[in-house]
């Protein structure tokens, strides 16, 4: 017997009773909004030719003056120097600079030192961040370089120091190493099995983690996706490139028991001792033999980034 429906939840008709998206302008406008200031676009893709640059022209009402801003730099300017909450300072009492980076990486470093102590904390960085979380710290470092590089040589000179190209290459190739290395796992795992599930009529399927169930035969085109990946890797010559291929590739989950490496350990562990050293000349009173903070942190960038954390224990702060 077919079911009935009654009422309008399924008629079509309820969609054009809906706010329609031109009468948003007034619907702020009765709520006591006024929507004159803010810029609302939108663009369809079919319309723009392949490799064009879109820039938008923002034209000032009272000086009239017009500014040209490339379309993927607009959400930089939104953050930068450009800000209205630029050097102001907020409710809480901090003072907004967007180019003050990595502020949140002191408190995480002080945390492994106190955990770990200084002669553990290279095992304790291996063991407690794995190869997911290096995978997910690696698409966003990318990605905040190639925005750095684009709009803040100097801070993109600064932070480039820890973890340059070279690195994330390293370490990503190491993490395909640890993804394929599983499936040769799972493939042994199935030889074993087999015949056992040949001869109870079951299908030759293993789990593997982060991928799930997986036939035998897909075992090799996953391999040689990450094989391609890993090629695209080594080709891209700018962060900018990198960013682009980390977003757009699926990456999967690694064992979690599985440690992470020691070039990634290295990378991020100098770049806590730098930026936590920073902080404490900038905010804390450190010194280090300067006549004042700028000196200090002059020193501090003449010592390069395999010698920070040395630095660091020396100190004993």
């Amino acid at each position: 017997m077919k079911k009935k429906y009654y009422g309008n939840r399924f008629n079509n008709n309820t969609r054009n009773n809906a706010p329609r998206h031109n009468s948003r302008r007034e619907t702020l406008a009765s709520a006591g909004i006024n929507s004159d200031q803010y810029l609302s676009m939108r663009i369809d893709k079919e319309f723009i030719p392949d490799g064009a640059e879109i820039v938008i022209q923002v034209r000032d009402k009272e000086t009239g003056e017009v500014r040209y801003v490339p379309f993927n730099q607009a959400m930089d300017d939104c953050f930068g120097k450009n800000s209205q909450f630029y050097k102001q300072e907020m409710s809480d009492g901090h003072i907004f600079n967007p180019y003050i980076h990595r502020r949140w990486l002191p408190a995480q470093f002080r945390r492994n030192i106190r955990e770990a102590g200084y002669n553990g904390i290279y095992d304790y960085v291996k063991r407690c961040y794995n190869w997911n979380y290096v995978v997910r710290f690696l698409k966003q470092e990318c990605w905040k370089l190639a925005m750095l590089q684009r709009r803040d040589p100097e801070a993109f000179r600064e932070r480039s120091v820890f973890f340059k190209l070279d690195d994330m290459r390293v370490i990503l190739g190491e993490y395909v190493l640890v993804i394929k290395n599983m499936l040769s796992e799972a493939e042994r795992n199935l030889e074993r099995n087999n015949s056992y599930c040949a001869r109870n009529n079951q299908q030759t399927h293993i789990y593997i983690y982060g991928m799930g169930m997986v036939k035998k035969e897909h075992i090799r085109p996953i391999r040689y996706r990450y094989d391609r990946f890993l090629d695209a890797v080594n080709r891209a010559y700018s962060y900018a490139d990198l960013s682009r291929l980390l977003n757009d590739f699926e990456f999967d989950k690694a064992e979690r028991n599985i440690p992470s490496t020691e070039r990634f350990a290295h990378c991020f562990i100098e770049s806590g001792a730098f930026y936590t050293l920073k902080q404490m000349i900038m905010f804390e009173g450190l010194s280090l033999g300067g006549r004042n903070v700028k000196e200090d942190l002059d020193l501090l960038k003449e010592r390069g980034r395999t010698s920070y954390m040395s630095l660091y224990s020396r100190l004993g702060v």
